[in-house]
């Protein structure tokens, strides 16, 4: 007796059970396509179990009372909440389409929706309270970079970079609007903002260049002068040779401004020249005049290098000017050799004698003395005419076969209307300052001689 009645309490019971089952499936179906899902997530608001029309009035709901978080360079923040901008579901539409492919979807996991644009707000609110901050009122500055800056100690130090916050009133306007639009609650104005600096005092290759810099700067170039002066390459100067490139990149330009400094040390390290040694002919070594300015001039390749190769090292150095060589006339083997007092003239190729002439120089009672001194030839050219005045002023013309120029109007020629030469002829009776000479001596020195012979008269 009590086992049938067991047994037909545990067949009511299933019965029950079957029956809450089948109702349960069909509500749930009947639901499902009426509201989201379980656990479904709008924009970051649970809508789950919701219509649309109770989905709407939960998201407007949430997000008028939220409270808005304003974040601004410098860690600024202002609050407020959201109702004071009137915040609205304006895409009804999009919620629905949501809530239509939720039919194809597992009803057993989260679902998270982001839908762009699925309020809308009093725009006008937003610009009158974003206007009204006192971020707005503050002086914006853009970032600036890291740099280098000569710190008046002989070498260059790294200024801290300064971070900005430029914000224009419109763009936050704007971003302010579209991130209200999307259900933001914090809004990080940040992200618009100017702050960032692109080089910061850390920057690796700042480090590098200002050391690079400063192992340059540390060094001095000492030169010793020929009337016994120094002039200095030093920080005082090559802080000036310091420049940023459109990139960023700080440098010096070692080649133009070691070349700009050796031109000046050549400025003032050349000195003039008077004199030098020659061996004259039967005479053996005499001092003889340049009889034109001749200066000791720097070797500016050499010094280029040594300065290069010193900043390079960072090493300071005091340095002797070296010079460029002048032609050894002491020790020369190609020349033209002219004794004025002796009224003779030589020329020497490679060592060997090849003329040994007497000649007619200028006239010394008329004032048309030759100078002394080296000179090189000008040019030559053949049978020509030498005109000019004499010291009454009258003209002459003078027809010859070999003219060879050495210091302005003066040269080698040969002279046909002389039948002598040599002597004391040059005193009373000599030329206008040439070189009269045989015709066949004037055609050996033309035959032999151009511009890279030097003419030696003393």
């Amino acid at each position: 007796m009590l086992k049938n009645k067991s047994s037909k309490m545990l067949q009511i019971v299933i019965f029950i059970c079957t029956v809450l089952i089948i109702i349960f499936a069909i509500l749930a179906t009947m639901y499902s396509t009426k509201a989201f899902q379980y656990k479904t997530y709008i924009n970051g608001i649970e809508c789950s179990f919701l219509n649309i029309e109770s989905a709407v009035d939960k998201l407007e709901r949430k997000m008028n009372s939220a409270k808005l978080t304003l974040i601004f360079a410098d860690n600024k923040q202002y609050t407020c909440l959201g109702t004071y901008f009137e915040i609205k579901v304006n895409n009804k539409e999009e919620l629905e389409n949501t809530l239509f492919k939720q039919k194809e979807e597992d009803t057993n996991t989260q679902k998270t929706y982001n839908i762009t644009e699925l309020y809308s707000i009093n725009e006008q609110k937003v610009k009158e309270y974003l206007s009204s901050l006192g971020v707005f009122k503050m002086e914006m500055n853009e970032p600036q970079n890291a740099y280098l800056e000569f710190d008046g100690k002989n070498s260059v130090i790294i200024k801290p970079e300064k971070y900005g916050n430029k914000l224009n009133l419109e763009d936050a306007y704007n971003f302010m609007i579209s991130e209200l639009k999307k259900g933001e609650t914090t809004i990080d104005f940040r992200k618009i903002t100017d702050i960032e600096p692109n080089i910061k005092a850390s920057n690796e290759n700042l480090i590098s260049q200002r050391d690079y810099i400063n192992s340059i700067l540390k060094t001095t170039i000492t030169y010793k002068l020929h009337d016994g002066n120094t002039y200095k390459l030093d920080a005082n100067t090559m802080k000036d040779w310091i420049y940023r490139d459109d990139e960023g990149n700080y440098s010096m330009d070692l080649d133009k401004n070691i070349t700009e400094f050796v031109n000046n040390l050549n400025k003032k390290a050349s000195y003039l020249i008077t004199s030098t040694k020659f061996n004259a002919t039967g005479k053996g070594e005499i001092s003889i005049s340049f009889g034109r300015k001749t200066y000791a001039t720097v070797n500016k390749d050499k010094e280029i290098e040594k300065i290069k190769e010193r900043l390079k090292k960072g090493e300071s150095a005091e340095f002797e000017v070296t010079y460029n060589p002048l032609p050894d006339y002491k020790n020369i083997k190609t020349y033209v050799e002219l004794d004025l007092s002796r009224q003779r003239v030589w020329m020497y190729v490679n060592g060997k004698c090849i003329l040994n002439t007497p000649c007619v120089t200028g006239n010394v009672a008329g004032g048309y003395a030759t100078p002394r001194g080296i000179y090189y030839l000008t040019y030559k050219t053949t049978n020509t005419t030498l005109e000019g005045y004499n010291s009454d002023g009258s003209k002459y013309s003078s027809p010859v076969t070999f003219w060879m120029p050495f210091n302005g109007g003066i040269g080698f020629h040969d002279a046909s209307w002389r039948s002598y030469f040599g002597g004391n002829i040059y005193m009373t009776n000599g030329s206008h300052g040439c070189v009269n000479l045989p015709y066949s001596a004037a055609k050996t020195l033309y035959n032999n001689i151009n511009t890279s012979v030097p003419i030696i008269l003393y």
